[in-house]
């Protein structure tokens, strides 16, 4: 009889754990799910933005970082943007500690597992890079003197739809 209830004592123990494993391990994500990938030589470099009374901010894009007012922090990693990796399962912590990233041609779209997705377009002539983040374009400039004197130009209301096509690409 004593050993009756041991083994069920046991046998309740081991139960318990395994579906306590099994919980934890659906919480995991395999890194296959994120693959490393580095931003085009195109968006790369430091650029400018006027954040209001002749101050100007800088922010820099590297191969592996992105920097940037309301898209991202600079300590996330890049990874390419799959639909796999967007909705990857895993902690807040990991969330924020990766971007994905897609580009075609002039354009780059950033987003977070799970979160928002920012879009950026840089010109032609790698002078001004538009990232719209919500519905509003910033605009960043190559030299602290065009973001000084060019802000009010783009960031006036009848550029706004124009600046949209161009970056998102409708």
């Amino acid at each position: 009889m004593k050993i009756k209830r041991i083994l069920a004592f046991l046998a309740g123990i081991l139960l318990a754990v395994s579906a306590i494993w099994v919980t934890n391990q659906s919480e995991q994500v395999s890194a296959s799910v994120f693959q490393k990938i580095s931003v085009p030589k195109k968006f790369r470099s430091t650029w400018y933005y006027y954040v209001g009374n002749g101050k100007v901010k800088a922010y820099k894009i590297t191969r592996t970082k992105i920097n940037l007012a309301g898209c991202a922090d600079g300590k996330a990693g890049v990874y390419k943007y799959t639909k796999r990796a967007f909705n990857a399962k895993g902690s807040l912590d990991y969330y924020s500690s990766h971007l994905l990233i897609k580009t075609k041609g002039n354009r780059m779209w950033i987003s977070s597992p799970h979160g928002q997705t920012s879009a950026a377009y840089v010109t032609n002539n790698r002078k001004k890079l538009y990232v719209f983040v919500t519905t509003w374009p910033n605009t960043y400039y190559k030299s602290k003197s065009a973001a000084r004197k060019n802000y009010k130009a783009d960031s006036s209301m009848s550029r706004r739809g124009k600046l949209s096509k161009l970056v998102w690409g409708d």
